[in-house]
Parts: structure tokens; C-alpha cells; sequence
């Protein structure tokens, strides 16, 4: 009798482990077509639908690298950047070499300014060489090295940017503030401007721009500048801040 239960046991551990691995597939298939419905909401800029959609993805099937690097960039985007690292760091985990998480995480350290660990991570993207946008790195590692004043490096990295995507504005802008750090106005002003002929629409830029033709004494264009600003998008804290230098231009 004792036999025959053993029998019976292992029959039924089989038949579990068999059932368990027949709905593995469904589960992953399941997960795919949530993480699918949680992109479309984060391309659409609804971080809190996106979290749902992806939260349940990862109850069905937690082992997917795209999915932990799709909910670190959904709590990114609701300024939740401890969570977010948790799961870039899920997605590095999970493949070490998916070169898009690790720049993503490296862009988070930066808004956390946490400008050494940032470069620590965005170096091992650069060395990726299969990357397919390795410009946005190099740029990530300006901004870190500028915030750490070690312009020259900056300057070099904007560079590197800029010879694999001459339309990149970031790095223009980049190039511009390095060198008004530098009081090198003339030069900044130049690669302001070219920033601003490549991405019109680029408030910040804009406004950078105003402020350089302000130090520089170019006071009409200064004006003009910032009245482009506005023109930008008037309901921004950015707007505002032009509003009130042209309101001390024209006293």
C-alpha cells in the first residue's frame, strides 16, 4: 500500500510540474501584450495608467529585462527615481549587456545629481559598441561632467556627441553653457545660436540665449530673445522668468 502512494505522489508531482510549465508560455504571452498596452500609455505620456498596466505584467512573468526597463522609466516620469533604479537595475540584472537600461538609470542619476554614479554606469554604455544611439550617453556624461565644473571633459564628450549626431541640440546647448562658465561669451553665444537654428522650439535654449546677450550688452537682441522665449510657451516658470527680464530691460 505504502508503494502504491509513493506512486501516486510522484504521479501527481509530474503532473504538477507539468501544468506548471504548460502555462509558463501563456503567462509570458499574457505579460507581453500587458508591457505592449503599458508602452503605448507611456508613449502617450499617461505614466499612471502605464504603471498599472505594467505592475500587472509583472505578476504574470517578472523575468522580462524589456518590461523592468519599461516600469523604470514609468516611475521616472512620476518622479519616483529610487523605484525607477530598482528596476533598471532588474533590467541590468536580468541582461547585463541591454545598453538602453543602463543609459536610462544613468539619466535618472543625473536628475538625482548624483553625478559620479552616473558616470560610473554611462561609461559602460559608451563601451557598448552595438548601441544603436550611443549620442545620448555621450551627452549624459557632459552633463555629469559639467555639473561637476570639469568643463574640458564635458566639452569633449558634447564633441564626440555631436560627430555621430551633428543635429543633436542638447550637446549645442551643452557646448554654450560650458563656455559661459568660462566667460568665453562669444563662443557660447555662437553655439547657442546654432542650437536655436537646429531646434527653434527649444525653450531653455532660448532663454540661455537671451541671458548670453544680456551679459554680452546686446540688449535688443537680448529682448528679442526672450520674447521668443514666451512666444515658446508662455505658461511656464521659464516664461516667467523672461517676462521679468524684460520688465527690468525696459526700466
Amino acid at each position: 500500500m505504502r508503494h502504491f502512494t509513493r506512486i501516486i505522489l510522484a504521479l501527481l508531482a509530474v503532473v504538477l510540474i507539468a501544468g506548471c510549465a504548460s502555462k509558463t508560455p501563456l503567462r509570458r504571452k499574457q505579460s507581453e501584450a500587458l508591457r505592449n498596452l503599458g508602452e503605448a500609455y507611456l508613449n502617450q505620456g499617461n505614466a499612471t495608467a502605464a504603471i498599472k498596466e505594467l505592475l500587472e505584467a509583472e505578476s504574470l512573468y517578472e523575468k522580462d529585462y524589456l518590461l523592468q526597463d519599461d516600469l523604470g522609466k514609468a516611475y521616472a516620469a512620476k518622479n519616483r527615481y529610487e523605484t525607477a533604479i530598482r528596476h533598471f537595475q532588474r533590467a541590468i540584472d536580468l541582461q547585463p549587456d541591454y545598453a538602453p537600461a543602463k543609459n536610462n538609470m544613468g539619466s535618472v542619476l543625473l536628475l538625482m545629481k548624483r553625478w559620479d554614479a552616473a558616470i560610473n554606469i554611462l561609461n559602460g554604455v559608451t563601451d557598448n559598441i552595438l548601441y544603436a544611439t550611443p549620442h545620448y550617453p555621450l551627452y549624459n556624461l557632459g552633463w555629469a561632467y559639467y555639473n561637476k565644473t570639469m568643463y574640458a571633459r564635458a566639452m569633449a564628450y558634447y564633441k564626440e556627441a555631436l560627430e555621430i549626431e551633428p543635429s543633436f541640440a542638447l550637446p549645442m546647448r551643452g557646448m554654450g553653457l560650458c563656455l559661459m562658465a568660462q566667460g568665453r561669451l562669444a563662443d557660447a553665444i555662437a553655439w547657442f545660436e546654432k542650437g536655436i537654428r537646429t531646434a527653434p522650439h527649444f525653450q531653455e535654449l532660448q532663454f540661455e540665449l537671451a541671458g548670453a546677450y544680456l551679459r554680452a550688452g546686446a540688449y535688443t537682441k537680448s529682448q528679442s530673445a526672450f520674447k521668443k522665449t514666451i512666444a515658446i510657451n508662455d505658461n511656464t516658470p521659464l516664461a516667467a522668468r523672461a517676462k521679468r527680464e524684460m520688465e527690468a530691460l525696459a526700466m
